[in-house]
């Protein structure tokens, strides 16, 4: 069965499923304590969940006010599905270098009149570079990778890595005529750093910000971790209001909020 396909059935069973089970799983869910047995998702999961579902709760709108997102190495964008149901007003404009992605993103979306797609890299300042992509998918990165490191992080097998020259431009040149962005959200595999730096005017607009972090050494020589991470956002008055890390090697996803503390102190 095609993804499309399985889209198409469970927007179908969807309004009759949701309502007969609402009530069953907000139970549960409520219960974890009491029932071990039930198995939880992984940190770094739950993380993006919480964003998809309650970002509209963390900014203080209503989901009709979420009206920008901007998606940075989109790869196969499945969250823009789930994202549109939740906030049917939301334009999104996605970013993805690699060419053979890209060409499926455009099939994929030719009928969602909501996404732009745009086949660039981002990154600290326009020009080409070469663009790495790795046998796992998901995994390219504008910085290279140390296969053994990967291999060990990712506990992936197969070592192989492609290389092409990809366009790179800057955020703060994309999205200059955006008025404002509600989500930044970001994967790029180490170079997260890289689109920060060409994005200091955007950033003056974004109000929250999604994006893959590593703790502690990442296998994408040159990666900004964590800390360096949270440091410069907080320096643009970011607050990290979310963070789940894989046990296993220290990567994950982290949720940035600006001014949150005005957000919450609003009477």
């Amino acid at each position: 069965m095609t993804e499309s396909l399985k889209q198409h059935m469970w927007n179908w069973i969807r309004p009759f499923h949701s309502p007969i089970t609402r009530a069953l799983r907000r139970k549960l869910g409520r219960n974890y304590s009491n029932h071990p047995e039930m198995e939880l998702p992984p940190p770094y999961e739950s993380v993006q969940l919480d964003v998809e579902r309650h970002l509209h709760d963390y900014l203080h709108v209503s989901p009709d006010a979420i009206s920008m997102i901007v998606i940075v190495g989109a790869h196969e964008a499945d969250e823009i599905n789930r994202l549109h149901r939740l906030y049917p007003q939301a334009r999104f404009l996605c970013f993805e270098p690699n060419p053979a992605t890209y060409e499926r993103l455009v099939k994929k979306f030719q009928n969602l009149g909501q996404v732009t797609l745009r086949k660039l890299a981002l990154g600290e300042k326009s020009g080409t570079a070469q663009f790495h992509e790795l046998d796992m998918p998901g995994n390219g990165s504008l910085l290279k990778p140390d296969l053994e490191h990967w291999a060990t992080v990712t506990q992936w097998k197969e070592k192989k890595m492609t290389t092409f020259d990809v366009v790179i431009s800057t955020l703060d040149q994309e999205a200059a005529k955006l008025p404002a962005i509600d989500l930044l959200w970001m994967d790029v595999q180490g170079a997260e750093g890289m689109v920060l730096a060409g994005a200091t005017e955007t950033l003056k607009r974004t109000r929250a910000i999604f994006i893959e972090v590593a703790l502690t050494e990442s296998p994408y020589k040159g990666a900004a971790l964590f800390p360096e991470i949270s440091a410069r956002l907080h320096a643009d008055n970011f607050v990290c209001v979310g963070l789940g890390t894989d046990p296993r090697n220290g990567t994950g996803n982290a949720f940035f909020v600006r001014d949150f503390e005005k957000l919450i102190c609003k009477r």
